[in-house]
């Protein structure tokens, strides 16, 4: 029992000397600053800074901070900024701009799980105005943070914070791929993660001779956009079964690539007694005259 108290004793410790990074920027309901705005459920809350009257916020500097911290019982705390910024928070509902990102994240992500959005105004406002239109940035939806604006009916711009939680699914290998390999089910597999930050839009699902690797890819990679190019279905020198159709018959016959081409794409065939024709793709070694 004596050894158990010990170790109990040690993990408390451990834990309230635990580093923890400060935030960049705390909201806050008041006109001042309190530890409870810093620390969950504090045993005692106590006031730490008050913001200059007429004012909505108050910059801190972190070294300040942190002392202020230390002399209130907690210590571990660094971080990453000079300045640690307190705003408080508007009494304004910006449900519509969260439904606006919501779509918006819902249209790119296929089975999206959204957890929780948070907006908020860049500075304080006291209202909304009546009538505006939001606007977000098409290559937002790659991060779980950004900016979004709205413009009201005189033209005016007013610009929020936004923070979305949500876990998406993505596609990453299964093993090391080299350059040129066919992702297929053998390779690839489906997950899902907590929506941080791509650097390209992530490949969701995965259709059969659809995709190879544009470059080597490490096991357990994130598959985007960047990583794959589309498959080579005919490849230059391969033999192609080439389909003519007419309206009354299809004609099938074989044919030599002198191109490599993807679904969909024209590739150039060599006939019979070296005569070059053109056909469009339709699947693996297969080309249709149309």
């Amino acid at each position: 029992m004596r050894y158990l108290t010990i170790l109990l004793l040690i993990f408390l410790t451990l834990q309230l000397n635990a580093i923890t990074k400060l935030k960049t920027q705390y909201l806050i309901e008041h006109d001042y600053i309190l530890l409870s705005d810093i620390i969950n459920n504090p045993k005692t809350d106590t006031k730490l800074f008050d913001i200059t009257q007429g004012k909505h916020s108050k910059r801190v500097k972190s070294k300040i901070l942190i002392k202020v911290l230390k002399e209130n019982g907690y210590t571990g705390f660094t971080s990453k900024h000079s300045y640690v910024q307190f705003s408080k928070k508007s009494p304004i509902n910006s449900a519509k701009i969260a439904f606006f990102i919501k779509e918006a994240y819902q249209r790119f992500y296929k089975n999206i799980k959204i957890i929780k959005i948070e907006v908020n105004p860049r500075s304080y406002l006291e209202t909304m105005p009546q009538k505006y239109i939001v606007h977000l940035q098409k290559k937002a939806v790659l991060s779980n943070k950004g900016v979004v604006s709205i413009k009201t009916s005189d033209n005016k711009k007013i610009f929020f914070n936004y923070y979305i939680e949500a876990k998406v699914p993505i596609l990453i290998t299964k093993s090391l791929m080299q350059k040129g390999d066919e992702l297929s089910n053998l390779n690839i597999k489906k997950s899902s993660i907590i929506l941080n930050k791509f650097r390209a839009p992530p490949l969701q699902e995965l259709h059969s001779a659809t995709y190879e690797a544009k470059h080597r890819l490490k096991k357990g990679y994130i598959l985007t956009t960047r990583d794959v190019l589309g498959l080579y279905l005919v490849k230059r020198g391969s033999n192609v079964n080439v389909i003519i159709k007419d309206s009354n018959m299809d004609i099938s016959y074989n044919a030599k690539a002198h191109t490599s081409a993807r679904y969909g794409e024209n590739v150039v065939l060599i006939g019979a007694h070296g005569k070059r024709i053109k056909a469009v793709v339709v699947g693996r070694n297969r080309a249709e005259i149309r």
